[in-house]
């Protein structure tokens, strides 16, 4: 598997992705972190959408109108496990 940096990728993306068809894989790299994978298509390979692995609280704004809430009390309150509204 080759590495490519992000800058160099948009520079060469089209013969990068030559030979990604030919079967090389590619490591994108954000300076030396991993970011993404690029490998050839298959059509043996499906997308598997699986569940978030955290459970993140939702905010559901079920009321109309305009609402006097400071939005950093809010997420601290949040935070704290608060009741908020």
């Amino acid at each position: 598997m080759e590495s490519i940096s992000i800058s160099n990728l948009k520079t060469h993306l089209s013969a990068t992705l030559k030979e990604v068809v030919k079967g090389i894989h590619y490591l994108v790299m954000d300076r030396d972190h991993p970011i993404a994978e690029i490998v050839p298509y298959s059509e043996k390979q499906r997308l598997m959408i699986t569940a978030p692995k955290s459970k993140a609280k939702k905010i559901i704004n079920s009321f109309k109108g305009k609402v006097k809430l400071d939005p950093v009390e809010y997420l601290l309150q949040d935070r704290r496990g608060k009741e908020i509204l």
